[in-house]
């Protein structure tokens, strides 16, 4: 473990990869301080997400998972009572280690945590990141009955961020999540997320279906 040092936001539900967009609202005061002073500093935090238990000392130093993301701030706008909404833009993947500082927010060493290296080139892992976009699209057409504007089918989007985008987007319990992000092998995750899902998706239509026929049928004596 080096000397890298990172202010870590800890959250309950809310599990951040590397090359997603995760929009954040802060508002308690010892948060308020970590943000004050990443703006002064590098305007880069750790998000990690927070063991099972959590709820029993939340206000104190709850347990949570070592593999995390870290970020940098972007796009800051600040309230009049000094709460704070930005996007945090995700940088690399990272483990967590011994905690310097607890007060009033944990500042934890780090070291880098990369995923093995993948070759965007491949034929194989771009139509990978096809199949998933369009999977990822349709489930979310199907939970929302909406396009989405921000999905868009494109040759040039990396491998990385079509992969960790469905991952951190997954309709799943945090932990599944959590799960994806350990992964060391980019290909391995991908392959998770999008069986993850195919289940969720044909679970969606599978229920649409039967609300389809008992609705159809409703009407019969």
């Amino acid at each position: 473990m080096d000397d890298r040092l990172v202010a870590v936001f800890p959250l309950p539900d809310v599990v951040f990869f590397p090359r997603t967009v995760l929009p954040l609202h802060v508002f308690e005061t010892r948060y308020r301080a970590m943000v004050k002073d990443a703006l002064e500093g590098d305007q880069r935090l750790a998000v990690a997400l927070l063991q099972p238990g959590w709820q029993s000392d939340y206000q104190g130093s709850p347990a949570f998972y070592p593999i995390a993301t870290i970020g940098r701030i972007d796009g800051l706008e600040m309230t009049r009572d000094g709460r704070y909404h930005f996007r945090l833009v995700g940088e690399a993947r990272v483990r967590l280690g011994e905690v310097v500082r607890s007060e009033p927010y944990r500042l934890v060493r780090y070291e880098l945590h990369p995923e093995r290296p993948i070759d965007d080139r491949d034929p194989a892992i771009q139509r990978g990141k096809l199949d998933l976009l369009a999977s990822h699209g349709c489930l979310v057409r199907e939970l929302t009955s909406q396009e989405i504007s921000g999905l868009v089918l494109d040759d040039a989007m990396p491998f990385e961020a079509a992969v960790n985008g469905a991952s951190a987007g997954l309709p799943a319990e945090p932990h599944v999540r959590q799960r994806l992000l350990e992964m060391d092998d980019l290909f391995e995750r991908y392959e998770r997320a999008a069986a993850l899902l195919d289940e969720v998706l044909q679970r969606v239509l599978h229920l649409k279906s039967l609300r389809s026929r008992d609705e159809g049928g409703s009407g019969v004596n």
